[in-house]
């Protein structure tokens, strides 16, 4: 029988561990010997088949004590995988104190558990001479005897096993070929750490554990948010982000980025037990508490229920509307405003929205007709619930029509092979907002009108009638009352849309707002709007409304340095809006309107040349077109030009120069004259 000796230092329970291993794979074909090197004379001769020691340096030390050199083996060893992967769960840098039962055991462990991945944690050897005070937590390989005193917590890996590269070579020296060995030895490793492989291999097992969990904390009505020391967010399952209104994936991210600074406070509280807390129009029961590991304070788990939680199948229908659209994204915190008239209509919005009647929004285009039907939404009951839009005017009467009540497969040429729904069905227990309604075809009114009457769908191409439960809400630039009589929209469907009307009034009625608005949709530098270029804003009519106020904010933006000035605004703004009767007055009322304008030409024919005029250049200029002024009555005109920012006028050889404004009122004065 072939043999294979180990030599320890000693007779210790390393040693009759080792021999165990060994005899766990190879029994009955391989007799195994102990030898230790603290009974070993100078003299003695290893005769074994295979001779295996613990550390190259003792198999140097020993090299003369065996016969067969060639047959010295290192034995490698590895941990257990169920003792190791609860390491893992400390901390990222926890100081953590390596302990064996002598200096050089002690940097061999601390290296294996490098070598198989324990690279979340600051490992120290322990040296027996020195004080570790600020370490709490200690790793032995079953050698707890030599842990001070003081480590709070031990982590015992147990002995280390022989890794199976050891075994491998062990058989391929002694060209064991047993069907049996190779079965307890794949058996054996079941439990290990590859040491070439190292954590991630087996840690499979435990992935697919997480990701089961995952699934199992998803389903759940309750929301789960896990977050470490450092407030940093781990886990979080789906019904946290519904409750919060978060889309997108934020594990990673710090907590305080994506709740606000009145949630964080009481998220930071010590205690939340059955704590009530508001968000928006949800109340939410919390429960907070801390997460340990191995006695130390890892984090902490939060369990949130929606006390308004109405519908178990909420989160599967929220992720299908959002993968669909059929969504309101703005509510009324979206609406700023200064504005009475515009409070006012907030208010009855906000009353509209308790209700679950027809409402009519009538406003002019760009006023916001959309973005307060999604408010109405959701503040209504149906918030949850899907938001479907459609535009009448965009599309055709026969494509309207297959789109709002859909169609049988088959219904007509081009249709879908397996049919198709329609909005008044997608948006069914929901809000559909029917924009521009006064557009919709005659044809089609009857229809609609159909729908509020009797709260059913027909498809094009069925026979039979759907259920539903809808909320329409509609919208119109036109005047409906006037198309009714002209015989353009149906009376009833007219009194059917009409049940809850509302009138948002224009920008131009706003003017409160037109400032404050501008600077919100100011966003990338801050600018300073002069005084002129307000009143040029507050005196024009918008007959885009917001929507034209949004853009020309992003031309402004664009075109403005420091300060918006007159020169910085669209053309047609400056010259719709231009109003000079107060200059006009002024000019003829202290000096020659006529030697004013001669005076502003002359200055506006030098500047396009680049160059500055003065008092001296501008009469002999007038002289030469036989206009006669006084050098006095020019430096009154140019005072009085000046004042009213028509001009500007320098010291030196610059003199004079017409400003944006002085080129308008030429403009306006020759209309006028």
């Amino acid at each position: 029988m072939k043999t294979i000796g180990i030599v320890t230092n000693s007779k210790s329970s390393v040693a009759s561990f080792l021999k165990k291993n060994l005899e766990d794979i190879f029994k009955n074909i391989i007799k195994i010997n102990n030898y230790y090197i603290s009974d070993l004379k100078d003299d003695y001769i290893i005769k074994d088949d295979i001779v295996l020691f613990m550390a190259k340096e003792k198999s140097f030390q020993c090299e003369k004590n065996v016969l067969n050199k060639e047959n010295i083996i290192v034995i490698e060893r590895t941990l257990k995988g169920s003792e190791i992967y609860k390491i893992f769960t400390l901390p990222k840098d926890t100081k953590v104190l390596v302990v064996n039962d002598n200096r050089e055991t002690t940097i061999e462990m601390a290296y294996s558990l490098q070598h198989i991945g324990v690279n979340n944690l600051e490992l120290i050897p322990y040296e027996e001479d020195k004080h570790y005070e600020d370490i709490k937590i200690a790793i032995t390989p079953d050698e707890e005897k030599y842990v001070p005193d003081y480590i709070q917590t031990i982590i015992n890996v147990g002995n280390r096993h022989i890794d199976i590269s050891t075994f491998l070579k062990i058989m391929n020296k002694l060209n064991i070929e047993d069907k049996n060995v190779s079965e307890r030895l794949i058996k054996y490793s079941d439990n290990l750490i590859n040491l070439n492989a190292g954590i991630k291999e087996s840690y499979k097992e435990l992935f697919v554990k997480k990701e089961e969990l995952d699934m199992v904390l998803n389903i759940s009505k309750e929301g789960v948010l896990l977050i470490n020391n450092e407030e940093t967010i781990i886990f979080c399952n789906n019904a946290f982000k519904n409750i919060f209104n978060i889309y997108g994936d934020i594990k990673g991210k710090k907590l305080a980025s994506v709740l606000d600074i009145n949630l964080m406070e009481a998220f930071r509280g010590e205690i939340l037990r059955d704590e009530i807390l508001e968000f928006r129009d949800k109340k939410i029961n919390a429960n907070k508490q801390v997460v340990q590991s191995l006695s130390e304070n890892i984090g902490f788990c939060f369990n949130l229920q929606e006390v308004t939680y109405i519908k178990q199948l909420e989160q599967n229908l929220s992720k299908k509307l959002r993968n669909k659209g059929l969504v309101a994204k703005y509510n009324f915190d979206y609406i700023k405003t200064c504005s009475t008239s515009m409070k006012e209509c907030i208010n009855l919005a906000r009353k509209i929205a308790s209700s679950d009647l027809t409402a009519l929004i009538i406003g002019e285009s760009g006023t916001g007709k959309e973005l307060l039907a999604q408010s109405i939404h959701n503040a209504s009951p149906r918030a949850k619930q899907p938001f479907v839009a459609i535009n009448c005017a965009a599309l055709p009467e026969n494509l309207l029509e297959s789109e709002l009540f859909g169609y049988e497969g088959g219904a007509f040429t081009g249709a879908l092979k397996e049919g198709k729904i329609g909005l008044f069905e997608q948006a069914n227990n929901g809000t559909i907002f029917l924009d521009e309604i006064g557009d919709m075809p005659l044809s089609l009114q009857a229809r609609i009108l159909r729908v509020l009457q009797e709260r059913q769908v027909m498809r094009i191409g069925s026979q039979s009638v759907i259920d539903i439960n809808v909320r329409v809400i509609s919208a119109t630039n036109r005047k409906l009352m006037e198309m009714v009589q002209q015989g353009k929209f149906r009376e009833d469907l007219f009194y059917r849309l009409n049940v809850l009307p509302i009138n948002i009034p224009p920008l131009r009625e706003r003017k409160d707002d037109i400032i404050s608005i501008m600077e919100g949709f100011i966003t990338k530098k801050k600018l300073e709007i002069s005084d002129e270029v307000k009143n040029v804003l507050l005196n024009y009519r918008w007959p885009g409304n917001v929507r034209e106020l949004q853009n020309v904010s992003a031309y402004i933006e664009l075109m403005s340095d420091i300060t918006v000035k007159l020169e910085n605004l669209p053309f047609y703004i400056l010259n719709r809006n231009m109003d000079f009767q107060k200059e006009f007055e002024m000019i003829k009322s202290k000096c020659s309107l006529t030697n004013s304008v001669q005076i502003m030409r002359i200055i506006e024919e030098k500047n396009l040349l680049n160059e500055g005029v003065g008092r001296k250049n501008i009469e002999t200029i007038l002289k030469e077109r036989y206009i006669s002024v006084t050098e006095a009555e020019i430096r009154r005109i140019l005072t009085i030009l000046n004042g009213l920012n028509l001009i500007t006028s320098s010291v030196g050889r610059k003199g004079s120069e017409i400003t944006v404004k002085g080129k308008k009122f030429i403009e306006w004065v020759k209309n006028r004259i």
